[in-house]
């Protein structure tokens, strides 16, 4: 189990995963590629090619029911998730953005394990008043 007083050393938990697929094998290796060449940089959305992110997938204790958040910009449901900014401790972040974009109080994780590594593109757009260019999550 981590100990959460150590700030977790994210990097070595991207190479030690081991990808499900060959999707997850290429979006690793371009994960590790930008890791190496913009550093804890890419843990700021100020790398505004690319930038951390963490998701969580948030369920019942009995895995039936599955809680999603509305995504205002897709106009869809999805799971909760938000930037690093640059935190290190990427379970962390998928907490706080769990409890800040649903309510929930508590949240404790299945497993403190990457479950999944995903590049997801964000299309150009317009945040509170500024516009976003496009980038990679």
């Amino acid at each position: 189990m981590k100990n959460p007083n150590i700030p977790q050393d994210w990097k070595k938990e991207v190479e030690l995963y081991i990808p499900k697929d060959a999707r997850e094998e290429s979006e690793k290796r371009e994960i590790l590629t930008l890791m190496e060449r913009e550093g804890d940089r890419l843990l700021l959305r100020e790398c505004s090619y690319a930038h951390m992110t963490a998701s969580s997938v948030i369920v019942n204790r009995n895995r039936t029911k599955m809680l999603m958040a509305f995504h205002k910009i897709y106009q869809s449901w999805a799971w909760t998730g938000g930037h690093a900014d640059g935190d290190r401790d990427l379970l962390a972040v998928a907490k706080r953005e769990a409890m800040e974009e649903t309510g929930a109080t508590e949240i404790r994780a299945i497993s403190e394990d990457i479950f999944s590594l995903e590049i997801l593109t964000v299309d150009g757009h317009e945040k509170r008043g500024a516009y976003v260019p496009s980038h990679l999550h």
